[in-house]
């Protein structure tokens, strides 16, 4: 008899997103398909790119991203959580690593499902943060 693996069920949004960005930083396609829900509709935006909608698409994406990074020095700073019955998004700044540079700073919105199979990620948006942007008698700040 062949077993069968069953996918981990997030129980919160929080557990969703650590099951994401672990799967980011360690390079791990299978465990990022895991992450995003079955069904509904799918966006996910990477920075400076055109949105990719539906699984398929989206999975391919992060296979392209994943497929011989080895991993992504990731990590996420949440600047705010919002709640609200079956959907839950996070907002903040992913700092992505790069070895011999300055890291990368990208805004971020993770958005979140609750489904039969537990919180699942619906949406994923990855825009970059323009140097300065944060400085005083800019169009923006960041807290």
């Amino acid at each position: 008899m062949k077993a069968t693996v069953t996918p981990a069920k997030f129980a919160t949004p929080e557990d969703c997103e650590a099951a994401f960005y672990a799967a980011f930083r360690k390079g791990d396609a299978q465990a990022m398909d895991v992450v995003w829900a079955m069904d509904g509709e799918l966006v996910c935006i990477h920075p400076a790119q055109a949105p990719i909608i539906g699984r398929v698409a989206v999975m391919q994406s992060w296979r392209q991203i994943l497929g011989n990074s080895g991993g992504v020095e990731v990590g996420f700073d949440c600047k705010q959580r919002l709640h609200g019955g079956p959907l839950a998004a996070h907002i903040g700044i992913e700092i992505i690593g790069a070895p011999e540079n300055e890291p990368a700073l990208v805004t971020v919105t993770n958005v979140y499902a609750l489904t039969a199979d537990g919180w699942r990620m619906r949406s994923h948006h990855a825009a970059p943060i323009h140097r300065g942007m944060g400085k005083s008698g800019s169009r923006g700040t960041m807290h």
